[in-house]
């Protein structure tokens, strides 16, 4: 649930034309309070480009409401905690070269480690949950052949 929350507030502003902009200086001040370094980000004003960062914005936010979804029934919809950790890893991967050959504003390395902290808590949780239900599909297995045993006699 953490992390299909953390996708839509973070990513809600980008939605809106014209307020993604307040969010990048939102982001430089942040960036600044910290003294992290880097470049400050410049926000696009070209429609082309101002509408991509909506459209992140629009599926950001959708990718947050499936791992909400996911959340209800994780055993049947494994697929999108384990799809979201794939990309938060891989995203986390981005966010380091661009910091280490672009010189991006590096508050988005805090977004980085939390999205590699999410990951690794959807892989450990879902690895846990199999365990489990191994373990427990396993017991229930052996609890039907012992009566099975029991009543075949």
């Amino acid at each position: 649930m953490f992390s299909g929350a953390f996708n839509i507030a973070l990513a809600a502003p980008l939605i809106v034309p014209e307020l993604y902009k307040r969010y990048f200086a939102l982001l430089w001040r942040v960036n600044s309070l910290l003294s992290l370094g880097g470049r400050e980000p410049i926000a696009p004003s070209e429609g082309i480009n101002a509408l991509l960062i909506n459209t992140a914005g629009i599926d950001l936010v959708l990718i947050g409401v499936f791992v909400i979804y996911s959340a209800r029934d994780p055993l049947s919809r494994w697929f999108i905690p384990a799809a979201n950790a794939t990309g938060r890893t891989i995203f986390a991967g981005i966010i380091l070269y661009y910091v280490l050959v672009q010189d991006i504003a590096r508050v988005v390395l805090i977004i980085g480690i939390v999205d590699v902290l999410i990951s690794g808590a959807f892989i450990y949780y879902l690895l846990a949950l199999r365990s489990h239900l191994s373990v427990g599909n396993a017991t229930h297995q052996g609890d039907r052949l012992c009566e099975k045993s029991i009543f075949q006699k």
